[in-house]
């Protein structure tokens, strides 16, 4: 008994945390957002069409080809002890350092993401920023631990220099439960089993055996992780000769909504590692598009990998080669 209510206790907490999300900003409006810039840097801010109603538009113009320019606007926020912000990001930009700064109230103590040379997205993507992704920046503060900020200011910082434009939409706030790495055993559902072979034989840890669908259109697997859960990617070992030649990834929270997180074409491995860094979903789909056998697909084994597998290009090289065959 005692078991059984300190695992309800739990789910109540966990439920609780999770009902505090919280919309700082819509942005259908500039309204409070304030201009940080340094001398020769042209800044512009605008309402345009967004994932939701209207996103705000922020242009810049490094007219000196260094500098930064940048909007911020007051948020107090007190944090608790593990949170996250989000927010959709499309830009039309070179590759200048992207800073999201947390600011305090005397202005002076600042905690940042830096994004050095930062890669824009040209379609609306979303961004995600966990308390772990923050670092100290400067500041004459003794405690530099993130308790409560009062301002978020979204800066771009010259790198390469140029001029372009972000756009930004839907800046959310949610506390989030401990860290874990323990998460419950997945459920895999698939559009069609062939007999005897059977989802579960995609995670019995032998690629001997394996699932196999009936047919090649429409065919997915689906994995319901039964919880929200975090995750660095997955290894996908295919049914020798069964492989997908052409297949997607999607994500989902509720699985209605779904984000098509990767795509592949082309495939002529029987071993396929996807990067995912830092990818949190409740559902993953694998979207079988296109078969080897243009009949059937087939998986051996699916692998979830974990962040540190792939929280660096090198960390999710140094996965595939201890996880593929000699050469």
């Amino acid at each position: 008994m005692k078991k059984k209510a300190l695992i309800l206790f739990t789910l109540v907490i966990h439920l609780a945390l999770h009902s505090q999300n919280r919309v700082i900003d819509e942005f259908e409006s500039s309204s409070g957002w304030s201009f940080n810039k340094s001398d020769g840097v042209n800044v512009n801010l605008t309402t345009e069409e967004g994932i939701r109603g209207n996103a705000i538009r922020f242009d810049y113009d490094f007219t000196k080809g260094t500098g930064y320019g940048g909007i911020q606007k007051l948020f107090p926020i007190d944090l608790p002890e593990n949170f996250e912000f989000t927010f959709w990001l499309k830009a039309g930009s070179p590759a200048n350092n992207f800073e999201i700064k947390f600011i305090d109230s005397t202005g002076n103590n600042v905690w940042w993401v830096n994004n050095r040379n930062y890669d824009f997205p040209e379609e609306w993507k979303k961004i995600r920023i966990k308390k772990r992704h923050i670092s100290f920046a400067w500041g004459p503060t003794a405690d530099q631990s993130l308790k409560r900020i009062d301002r978020i200011e979204f800066t771009i910082a010259s790198y390469v220099g140029g001029k372009g434009t972000i756009r930004l939409d839907q800046l959310d706030f949610e506390p989030l439960p401990p860290e874990t790495s323990l998460y419950p055993i997945p459920e895999i559902t698939a559009s069609s089993v062939l007999k005897s072979h059977t989802t579960d034989r995609m995670t019995d840890n032998s690629t001997e055996t394996g699932w196999q669908s009936t047919g090649s259109k429409g065919q997915y697997v689906l994995v319901d992780f039964k919880t929200r859960r975090e995750f660095g990617g997955l290894q996908i070992d295919w049914l020798k000769g069964h492989y997908a030649v052409d297949f997607d990834i999607l994500l989902s929270m509720d699985g209605k909504e779904w984000e098509k997180a990767y795509q592949v074409q082309s495939n002529r491995g029987e071993t396929s590692f996807i990067r995912l860094p830092e990818a949190e979903a409740r559902y993953l789909k694998i979207d079988l598009k296109k078969s080897i056998m243009e009949k059937w697909f087939g998986i051996a084994e699916i692998k979830f990998l974990t962040i540190k597998n792939s929280m660096t290009p090198n960390d999710f090289l140094i996965y595939t080669a201890k996880n593929s065959p000699p050469g």
